[in-house]
C-alpha cells in the first residue's frame, strides 16, 4: 500500500543523490520518424489494434515533448480505434485514450473510460493510479487517496508521481518532496528511459523545491531537466519563474525567449513582458502582450490553457469580469484547489468579495502549502475582516518561501509587518482594499 502519511513515516531516509547520467537515451530525435513508421504499417494493416495502440502511444509521447495539441486528437483517434477493432483485454488502449482526453481537459470523459476499462479488467494498478490522477483533477480528493492506498508497488513511477501529487495538494510537501526525489533517482538509474520522462520528473522536482522556498535547488533541477531534453518547456518557465521571483530580470527574458521558441504559452509570455517593462523596454512589453492576445484567442477555441489567462489578466489588472467568467467555467469542468484559487482571486479582483471569501476558504481548506494560494487567502481575509486568518496565511506564505512571487512576495512582508504593528483590526482593515487595488 502507498504511504500516505505525514512525510516522517512516509519512506526510509533518501539515500545521497544519484546525479543525471551523463548518458541520455534521446528517442525524441527520431519521434516523427518513428511515427512515420507505424503511420505506414496502420495503412497496409488498417484492422491490427496493436500497431494502432503503438501509434497511439507515439502521437502522445510526441504531444509530451512539443505540446502540439494535434497529436492529442491523433492520438485519441488511433486509441478508439485501437478499441473498436479490440475493445477486450486492450487496456493499453484505454490508458491511452483516458490520458489523451485528460490531457485535453475533457475530465469526466477521461475518468468514464477508466471506469469502463476497469469492469474489464478489475485491480490493474495502473488504471487505478490514473483513475486517482483524474480525481484530483477534478477536485474529489477523497476518492482520489481511497484509490492510492489500494497500491501496492511504491517503486513503480507512476504511482509514486500520483501519490507525491496527492501529498502536496492535500497533506504535506515535505513527504511530497521525498517522495518525488526518491522517484527521480529511480527514473535516472536507467539511460533507456525516455528522456522527457525523466526531464519531467525533474522539472517536478524543481516546482516543489520552488515552493518550499528551496530556489538553489529549483534552479539545479530545472537546469537538469534541461541537460535531459533541450526542449523541455517547462523547465524554461520554470527558470522564467524563479528568476522574475528573485528579480534577476535579464535571466529570466533569456529564459522565456527560449522556452517561447519552442511554445508560446501565457505564462511564459506573462514573464517575458514583466521582464521587459522592468529592463525598461516598454514597446517590447506592449508587443508581447499583443502576442499574449492571440494566444488566448487559441485558447478559447481549444479550451486548455484558460487557467493561466485568468491568472495573467488577474495579476495585470485587464479583462476583469473575462477572467472571472474564465474562473467560473474552470471550477465547473473541474473544481480542484487551484480552480477554487483562481476563482478566489477573480472575484476579488471583481469586487465579490463573499464569492472570493468562499473559494479562497475552499481552495485552503487541505492547508495545501502554496505560498501564492496562502498569500491569495491572507490577502482575501483582510479585506473580509478576518485579520487573524490573514496573518495566519500570510505568515505561512512567506515562512515556505519569502520570495514566491516578483511582486506578491512584497507586498505579503509589508501587509504582515502592518497586521503585526497595529493591534486594531479596524484600522488594518482600512487599508485592505487599496492594498488590493494596488495588487490587482
Amino acid at each position: 500500500m502507498l504511504a500516505l502519511g505525514t512525510g516522517k513515516e512516509l519512506l526510509p531516509a533518501i539515500q545521497p543523490e544519484v546525479e543525471a547520467s551523463e548518458q541520455v537515451f534521446p528517442d525524441y530525435l527520431q519521434r516523427s520518424e518513428i511515427i512515420s513508421t507505424y503511420e505506414e504499417q496502420v495503412r497496409q494493416s488498417p484492422d491490427s489494434f496493436l500497431l494502432l495502440r503503438l501509434l497511439a502511444a507515439q502521437y502522445l509521447r510526441r504531444f509530451r515533448e512539443r505540446a502540439d495539441v494535434d497529436d492529442l486528437l491523433r492520438a485519441e483517434q488511433a486509441a478508439r480505434r485501437s478499441l473498436a477493432i479490440q475493445p477486450r483485454q486492450n487496456v493499453a488502449a484505454s490508458m491511452l485514450l483516458a490520458s489523451a482526453l485528460l490531457s485535453q481537459h475533457r475530465f469526466r470523459e477521461a475518468l468514464q473510460v477508466a471506469i469502463s476499462a476497469e469492469q474489464l479488467a478489475p485491480n490493474n494498478a495502473n488504471l487505478v493510479s490514473l483513475k486517482a490522477s483524474i480525481q484530483m483533477e477534478l477536485g474529489d480528493y477523497n476518492a482520489a487517496q481511497q484509490l492510492l492506498q489500494t497500491l501496492t508497488d511504491e517503486s513503480e513511477s507512476g504511482h509514486s508521481a500520483v501519490a507525491a501529487r496527492y501529498l502536496e495538494l492535500t497533506h504535506s510537501l515535505a513527504a511530497a518532496r521525498q517522495l518525488m526525489d526518491s522517484t527521480m533517482q529511480q527514473m535516472d538509474a536507467f539511460y533507456t528511459n525516455p528522456a522527457e520522462t525523466r526531464a519531467w520528473f525533474h522539472v517536478r522536482s524543481g516546482d516543489l523545491a520552488f515552493l518550499s522556498g528551496d530556489l538553489s535547488l529549483a534552479e539545479r533541477r530545472y537546469r537538469e531537466a534541461l541537460d535531459l531534453f533541450p526542449e523541455d518547456i517547462a523547465a524554461f518557465t520554470g527558470l522564467a519563474r524563479l528568476y522574475a521571483a528573485q528579480h534577476r530580470w535579464q535571466m529570466s527574458l533569456e529564459a522565456a525567449n527560449q522556452g517561447l521558441e519552442r511554445l508560446p504559452l501565457v505564462e511564459t509570455l506573462g514573464y517575458k513582458a514583466d521582464a521587459q517593462r522592468t529592463l525598461g523596454d516598454p514597446q517590447g512589453a506592449t508587443a508581447t502582450e499583443a502576442l499574449i492576445d492571440v494566444v488566448a484567442h487559441l485558447s478559447r477555441v481549444q479550451g486548455i490553457y484558460d487557467r493561466a489567462l485568468a491568472v495573467y489578466y488577474i495579476e495585470h489588472n485587464i479583462h476583469l469580469p473575462e477572467a472571472l467568467d474564465i474562473a467560473q467555467r474552470e471550477v465547473s469542468v473541474r473544481d480542484d484547489i487551484y480552480a477554487e484559487d483562481t476563482l478566489a482571486w477573480a472575484a476579488a479582483a471583481n469586487g465579490q468579495w463573499q464569492i472570493a471569501q468562499q473559494a479562497a476558504q475552499q481552495a485552503t481548506r487541505y492547508g495545501t502549502e502554496d505560498p501564492l494560494l496562502q498569500f491569495h487567502a491572507g490577502m482575501i481575509a483582510l479585506h473580509c475582516g478576518d485579520r487573524v486568518g490573514a496573518t495566519q496565511h500570510l505568515q505561512q506564505a512567506l515562512s515556505l518561501n519569502p520570495q514566491f512571487h516578483h511582486k506578491y512576495a512584497t507586498e505579503a512582508h509589508q501587509v504582515l509587518a502592518d497586521l503585526t504593528t497595529h493591534g486594531d483590526a479596524q484600522q488594518a482593515n482600512s487599508h485592505s482594499p487599496l492594498i488590493l487595488r494596488n495588487l490587482l
